[in-house]
């Protein structure tokens, strides 16, 4: 059976993560048109390929025809790529996809000096989440000299230790002409998909839309889509389910009773999704409920598995000790405002105590779905950005 994985591209702004998806998959993720006329990813972007194993060499490939050996391959993995935004003002962006994704590839560009600020906060998201499947591509290696490449790579390094994953490959790329993506890829296939809960279906929604053409006839209305994955069960075409936080009526936020009326992913219609798989859940809800991602952050469970939802959250507490004594200067306070990015929730919220560790956080005006357990991490603003500044774990 092919199985499927999620990867992640992260790195700094402008260090060429776009361009590498495009290299992989043949697909742009910049879809939005404000993404098309700034040339970076806001949101969260899409692509996938299909991987291949050869039978003859067993290397990696992206096609039918092995790029090593020219032997026959088969289906290895479905891969769903997640092109996270790398701009600093879009952090919070980033960490919403970061709980659904098996592995990252890394990119750092030749021509600054490693670590930049978001390539720092991109690696620290994914040693919170315990992802291990790391690959290190090193772009724009073309303009720059030989020693500028070479300090480079020893500055990928010595960053890479620091941060506990050293002996994590390192591949020169020139994505645009397409070298060396084969050597990626065969890192690549060497990710192990997390195996996630097998019990009742989570699933996080991180886009929503409505894919109806204006002027449609009502009759003809698509209901509106979400856009996510599973990092739990399974979702099967006429499931019963429900969405958190929902729509806010009379000032009370109501969750949503729907259906599922199709799935999606990048491969075409599927009978049934679990965890690993980049999905699109058509529903039966009003479509302008879905429009401009006014559901991204949403839960999507089953009725008989409601989350806890609440205005306030208590949370085991884990600050990055070098950010709160050189970035912060302190420790979290009481009635700091802080930004809590949990499940593929972001939500504002004022902290309403801190003791030995643990912090309650209550949310104005707002309900947030959690289930005990959940990871949380924790951002506070310096300077106007939100800047990570550690994690936790729900206990309450």
């Amino acid at each position: 059976m092919v199985k499927n994985i999620i990867i992640d591209i992260i790195g700094s702004f402008a260090d060429g993560k776009t361009t590498l998806v495009r290299a992989l998959t043949s697909e742009s993720t910049l879809r939005h048109s404000e993404e098309k006329k700034r040339g970076i990813t806001i949101r969260l972007g899409y692509a996938h390929f299909i991987l291949y194993k050869c039978t003859e060499c067993s290397a990696f490939s992206r096609h039918e025809k092995c790029e090593l050996c020219g032997g026959k391959a088969e289906m290895f993995y479905r891969v769903s790529i997640i092109d996270s935004p790398g701009h600093k003002t879009l952090m919070t962006i980033m960490l919403s996809g970061a709980p659904l994704t098996s592995g990252a590839v890394l990119v750092v560009a030749a021509n600054q000096t490693c670590p930049q600020p978001q390539t720092e906060e991109h690696l620290e998201t994914i040693k919170i989440m315990g992802i291990k499947n790391l690959v290190v591509a090193q772009t724009k290696v073309d303009i720059v000299g030989a020693e500028r490449a070479k300090k480079s790579k020893e500055e990928i390094q010595a960053f890479l230790a620091k941060n506990g994953f050293g002996g994590t490959k390192i591949i020169p790329v020139l994505s645009i002409h397409d070298i060396n993506i084969t050597e990626l890829i065969q890192e690549i296939g060497k990710f192990s998909p997390i195996e996630y809960d097998s019990g009742k279906p989570k699933m996080l929604v991180v886009r929503s839309f409505d894919v109806n053409r204006p002027g449609t006839d009502i009759s003809s209305l698509n209901g509106g889509v979400l856009g996510g994955g599973l990092v739990s069960g399974q979702l099967s075409t006429s499931d019963k389910i429900r969405i958190y936080p929902g729509v806010l009526i009379n000032d009370t936020w109501k969750p949503i009773d729907t259906e599922v009326a199709e799935i999606q992913s990048e491969f075409g219609k599927e009978e049934k999704a679990v965890s690993g798989l980049m999905i699109g859940v058509k529903t039966k809800i009003d479509p302008s409920f879905a429009r401009r991602d006014s559901l991204a952050g949403s839960l999507i469970v089953s009725r008989d598995n409601p989350p806890e939802f609440k205005d306030r959250i208590s949370i085991t507490y884990l600050p990055l000790a070098e950010k709160e004594k050189n970035i912060f200067k302190k420790p979290i306070q009481k009635n700091e405002t802080v930004l809590l990015n949990i499940l593929s929730s972001k939500i504002l919220g004022t902290v309403i105590s801190t003791q030995n560790n643990k912090i309650t956080i209550i949310f104005n005006n707002s309900l947030l779905p959690y289930y005990i357990g959940d990871k949380a991490i924790i951002s506070r603003k310096v300077d106007n950005v939100w800047v990570l500044a550690g994690s936790g774990t729900v206990y309450a």
